[in-house]
């Protein structure tokens, strides 16, 4: 089971690697952070579709899930206390994993076209306040770290963030599978939310931005949790990493998160002086939850303005994913792939 050691206190990253691609001195290494619940583990058809594109792939279990150091009751302490020391720690993490694999593996730094090598580093769902967090924490971060990472760090993914990952205010008409009263005890909520979160959804308010005609029902249709075999599924879900450390993240961090996104895309000093070569890509899929529906619809309308107001922000493009919903690199990793493969390539 490969781990990376990333730092002085023994701290130890599980993760799972395609490999270099063959006969390749510029591949692209794309290192992706899971999101609630469900491990990196859920990503490992991915990892047989790389190597075509030019691309090697990694998918890390975050800290707490299983193979990873737990956090200690410190850092639980101050994550339920929702203060922003949490995601600088997180920030710091994400630094050292990527400085530690590309001195490790020796990959290719990026092009100085910025076109190929390097990496693109990708968070889905919740997760990606993982990768982003990266993007808002300097002085947590360090100037040392960064002059590591800066031959190398070309491309943020944003695959499907829902609101929550970023503190958008919830619409008050949306289902919230974790206030529903119907479950009572976080077993029985995160047991409900597989369902609800990987069902197929069909949103005629996405097409047109309009939030109110979102699909809001409690359950969609064709679930992918049951796509998995059950051996399939004990690898994929880790509920007690889940109940330890995400119920904070969709309650007290909420304000923490918001200004996390705030400053990693359109704080204009960060955007100049932090990574500014990197560019970001949000994917969204089409009949995905509604929590992901309206965190596109939301990020689009706030970068919009932004952009609008003549901000220098951080340039952000936008993907539509025809047909999937949030677990498309499980029910279909070829297509998704392909519309990763076109942002990694600059085909977006």
């Amino acid at each position: 089971m490969p781990t990376a050691v990333i730092d002085s206190k023994g701290t130890e990253i599980y993760y799972i690697d395609s490999g270099a691609v063959p006969g390749s001195d510029n591949y692209t290494t794309l290192v992706i952070y899971h999101g609630s619940a469900f491990t990196g583990e859920t990503f490992h058809k991915l990892l047989p579709l790389g190597a075509k594109d030019n691309v090697r792939v990694v998918s890390v279990n975050r800290k707490d899930y299983a193979g990873s150091t737990k956090y200690t009751d410190a850092e639980l302490e101050d994550l339920n206390a929702g203060k922003h020391v949490f995601m600088e720690r997180v920030a710091v993490d994400v630094a050292n994993f990527l400085i530690w694999f590309a001195d490790k593996f020796n990959v290719p730094a990026a092009s100085a076209d910025g076109k190929t090598g390097g990496f693109a580093v990708m968070g889905w769902s919740l997760g990606n306040a993982t990768p982003t967090s990266l993007f808002a924490y300097p002085e947590a971060v360090t100037k040392e770290r960064y002059a590591k990472l800066e031959p190398y760090v070309r491309q943020l993914i944003l695959y499907d963030p829902p609101h929550l990952t970023y503190g958008y205010p919830q619409p008050p008409e949306g289902y919230n599978p974790f206030t529903d009263p119907a479950f009572k005890n976080p077993q029985e909520v995160f047991d409900n939310f597989r369902y609800w979160v990987s069902g197929y959804y069909n949103h005629a308010g996405l097409p047109t931005r309009k939030v109110l005609e979102l699909d809001f029902t409690p359950r969609g249709a064709r679930p992918s949790v049951d796509n998995m075999t059950p051996a399939e599924y004990a690898k994929n879900f880790d509920g007690l990493a889940a109940a330890r450390t995400e119920f904070p993240m969709f309650f007290p961090m909420q304000p923490a998160l918001n200004e996390m996104g705030q400053r990693a895309f359109f704080d204009e000093d960060l955007v100049k002086s932090v990574l500014p070569r990197t560019e970001v890509a949000w994917q969204v899929c089409e009949n995905t939850n509604w929590y992901c529906a309206f965190g596109f619809v939301e990020a689009e309308r706030q970068y919009k303005e932004n952009v609008a107001k003549g901000k220098k922000v951080r340039p952000i493009k936008f993907q539509e994913i025809k047909g999937a919903n949030h677990f498309v690199h499980w029910d279909a990793p070829e297509d998704f792939w392909a519309a990763t493969a076109k942002i990694i390539n600059g085909k977006l």
